[in-house]
């Protein structure tokens, strides 16, 4: 699995799950692919056309914008929203709770090449697919 961070999600949070699953997973943040101030949907469409690739955001606005919108629903990325209860926690709490949820994403990515799911707050609840 490749696994995108955006900017809603601290990159320390990237750089240490990248330490912790490399070399099974490549897992950056979007900082370190794409200058500060690309446009959501020039990320999504250059993630799209180089395959693979999953995103994990709290940006849950980009599901509502058309234009970006229109851009997730045609790539082949799966995207995880960090919605509800990870409002609350902060940057260490939001690892820890990452560090068990990876192989369960990882084993979405194996099952579907898009897809948007919520990703639960508690690692032994199911991923649910993201309702709009």
């Amino acid at each position: 699995m490749k696994l995108l961070i955006d900017h809603n999600t601290s990159y320390r949070i990237a750089h240490a799950l990248h330490a912790l699953f490399e070399p099974e997973y490549e897992i950056i943040a979007l900082r370190e692919r794409f200058p500060d101030n690309t446009p959501d949907i020039e990320w999504i469409e250059e993630l799209d056309r180089q395959g693979a690739w999953a995103v994990l955001t709290r940006d849950l606005r980009i599901r509502t914008r058309p234009h970006e919108r229109k851009a997730m629903d045609a790539s082949r990325i799966v995207f995880f929203f960090l919605a509800g209860a990870w409002k609350k926690s902060d940057v260490v709490e939001t690892a820890a709770r990452l560090i068990r949820l990876v192989p369960k994403m990882a084993a979405q990515v194996e099952l579907a090449d898009r897809g948007r799911f919520e990703l639960p707050f508690n690692a032994g609840s199911k991923l649910r697919p993201y309702r709009d």
